[in-house]
């Protein structure tokens, strides 16, 4: 081991000392110049040294960018498309009919050395021959989150998307931003696939809007979408490389690669960051609890259990209403849809009980919702004949237990 001495005026030194081992020769060439105050000194990776600035943390500013937050579960035999299928906050569009059939969800593969567990896996399981047959992921961010950029301002900012993308095939595919609060101003990008079945990092960096601002409201505004292939309607257009109109016709114009054409066609994507600034930094990984709180404000589910009350009591009535208020673990977007989790209807099943807990008898019930002005949800179930074969909610009845998951969707 040896040593680099540099001494003080004042006879005191500070020593550079080599590795206990080296097993080679080894550069490293200093900057030219003094860096900023807080930068730290990187490398290339070759041996060449820079300053540059920490990367702030809360960076990113899309939600569960490492697909680890799954609540809808994943997708088999998937033909209907504009919905959300599989990782939150990513939703998947295509053409409404004779899209393919698509298993649409978490995947493990992912790329190795980087923190990642999931990946969002869209697999053909069945072909399409549509002369519009599209497949395209789509990214909103609310108005509230899309003031950093300062669009429609002469500050407008540069934003930079990173991700990982896997697919079957090499080929073209095209990345575009747009401003939702003002339809159909976008921005274009072709991106490549150099090689099938290999993981490769894109990076797109856009300049910031200085025409068109954002409004403060919980409405869409920023938004990013990747298309993977397209056809007919989404990409017979003309791409533009600025901010400019973006009609539909333009939105796969890039593309060449037909992922419908083989039941063996993936495309995988991890390690989504959108951020400030015209550089990808690493990738951001935040604790599952933080990223599933974040994501619950958009999409949350209650369990089987839930106790609601006989509006109207002691009578026997073809149609009956029972209410039910609870405050939600995470506030949301805006007042949510309510579902049930297992079948996307708007009905469950209820078992209803007299006040001695006896004559329990399984109903199902319809049901309403909305958020109240302290913020709380309320429930309304109402029963129905229809529903139930034609049979009256005998008045011995005063009160229902769901027995099913409830899904509340505040989706932008």
């Amino acid at each position: 081991m040896s040593e680099l001495n540099l001494t003080h005026s004042n006879g005191n030194k500070v020593k550079l000392t080599t590795p206990d081992t080296l097993d080679a020769d080894k550069t490293f060439k200093l900057p030219g110049a003094d860096g900023s105050v807080g930068q730290v000194l990187q490398t290339d990776g070759s041996g060449a040294l820079s300053f540059a600035s920490q990367a702030p943390s809360n960076r990113r500013l899309n939600y569960n960018g490492a697909m680890l937050v799954n609540q809808r579960g994943n997708s088999t035999g998937a033909t209907q498309f504009f919905k959300y299928h599989g990782p939150d906050r990513y939703y998947s569009q295509g053409e409404s009919s004779n899209n393919g059939t698509w298993d649409i969800g978490q995947s493990t593969d992912v790329p190795d050395g980087y923190g990642f567990k999931y990946s969002l896996d869209y697999s053909c399981t069945a072909t399409s021959s549509n002369a519009n047959r599209y497949l395209m992921t789509v990214y909103r961010m609310e108005g509230f989150d899309s003031q950093v950029f300062n669009y429609g301002t002469a500050n407008a900012k540069t934003a930079t998307l990173s991700f990982w993308i896997k697919c079957s095939k090499a080929g073209n595919f095209q990345v575009n931003f747009e401003n939702e609060q003002n339809p159909d101003q976008g921005y274009q990008t072709q991106q490549t696939i150099n090689s099938p079945n290999t993981w490769e990092k894109k990076v797109v960096t856009i300049p910031g809007d200085t025409t068109k601002a954002f409004t403060w409201t919980s409405a869409k505004a920023m938004c990013f979408d990747i298309m993977y292939s397209a056809y007919g309607n989404y990409a017979s257009g003309t791409p533009s490389a600025a901010w400019s109109s973006l009609n539909n016709n333009q939105r796969g114009a890039h593309c060449n690669m037909d992922l419908f054409d083989s039941t063996s066609n993936y495309v995988r994507i991890t390690g989504v960051q959108f951020e400030l600034g015209s550089h990808a930094t690493d990738f951001e990984h935040l604790p599952y609890s933080v990223e599933l709180e974040r994501c619950r404000r958009y999409y949350q589910t209650l369990p089987s259990g839930l106790i609601s009350v006989r509006m109207a009591q002691d009578t026997t009535y073809s149609n009956a209403g029972m209410q039910s208020t609870f405050i939600l673990p995470t506030p949301m977007r805006n007042s949510p849809s309510l579902f049930n989790y297992s079948d996307d209807t708007t009905q469950i099943t209820h078992t209803f009980y007299d006040g001695n807990y006896s004559n329990a008898t399984n109903y199902e019930l319809n049901m309403y919702g909305g958020i109240d002005a302290n913020g709380s949800v309320q429930f309304r179930f109402n029963y129905s004949q229809a529903l139930n074969g034609g049979t009256s909610l005998s008045a011995s009845y005063k009160f229902g237990i769901s027995q099913d998951v409830i899904a509340f969707e505040a989706e932008i």
